[in-house]
């Protein structure tokens, strides 16, 4: 009886240390991070990333994620562009996507090496929580068929509708900055999302702060809004 006890508890380590191996077959390690490979915007060794603000723009998309390549501009229905968290970097508050029936964001479809993604993870706060990683669809522009991206959405989601207040009473803490919005708009443009949603970033109230050297850097200073 001891003896086939030993033999069991044997086998038993011999199949942990198959399954543990199997499990690290099935994912993908970068810089310390697993990343599953059955997410559906992994596709090899690139995954497909969708720019809704600042990321919009490719010369700021490539400061922290220089393999990142415009695919085109794309559309996420049921969702809205809104602002909430307050940057220091950007001196006002930064843009998300809130889902929301019937409204729709335009942003740029980007396809970035697998090692840009802990850049990126970086560059949205995600190990501060501020904002989180998450799978969405969207259309190319005159295309029907949905396409599954990686998006980052605020962790603190804004609670009322940024476009059902009173301009008067939008708060500071609600507006972003004009160099923010000015990134938006040429990040929109370069990217030829339709001119009716260009009018709408433009249209979006600043609290009139900018950021000379970002301005500079990003050649934002003849954006007009």
């Amino acid at each position: 009886m001891h003896i086939y006890e030993y033999r069991m508890n044997c086998l038993i380590v011999v199949l942990s240390c198959l399954l543990v191996a199997l499990n690290k077959g099935n994912c993908h390690s970068i810089s310390g991070s697993n990343v599953t490979l059955n997410l559906p915007e992994i596709r090899g060794d690139q995954f497909l990333y969708f720019g809704f603000g600042s990321n919009m723009l490719i010369k700021r998309i490539h400061i922290q994620n220089p393999s990142a390549r415009r695919i085109g501009p794309a559309l996420l229905p049921d969702y809205r562009l809104d602002f909430a968290f307050e940057s220091a970097i950007w001196s006002g508050s930064v843009a998300t996507i809130v889902p929301t029936q019937g409204d729709h964001v335009w942003g740029t479809l980007w396809t970035i090496d697998l090692s840009n993604l802990p850049d990126i993870d970086r560059q949205e706060g995600v190990s501060q929580g501020i904002y989180e990683p998450r799978t969405v669809y969207v259309k190319l522009r005159g295309e029907s068929e949905s396409t599954p991206v990686r998006a980052y959405l605020l962790t603190k989601q804004p609670e009322s509708n940024l476009y059902e207040l009173p301009k008067d009473s939008i708060p500071l803490s609600r507006q972003p900055s004009k160099t923010y919005l000015q990134c938006l708009v040429k990040g929109a443009i370069e990217s030829s999302v339709p001119e009716d949603y260009v009018l709408r970033l433009r249209s979006i109230k600043h609290n009139g702060q900018v950021n000379s050297d970002i301005e500079r850097k990003l050649q934002l200073g003849g954006v007009a809004l």
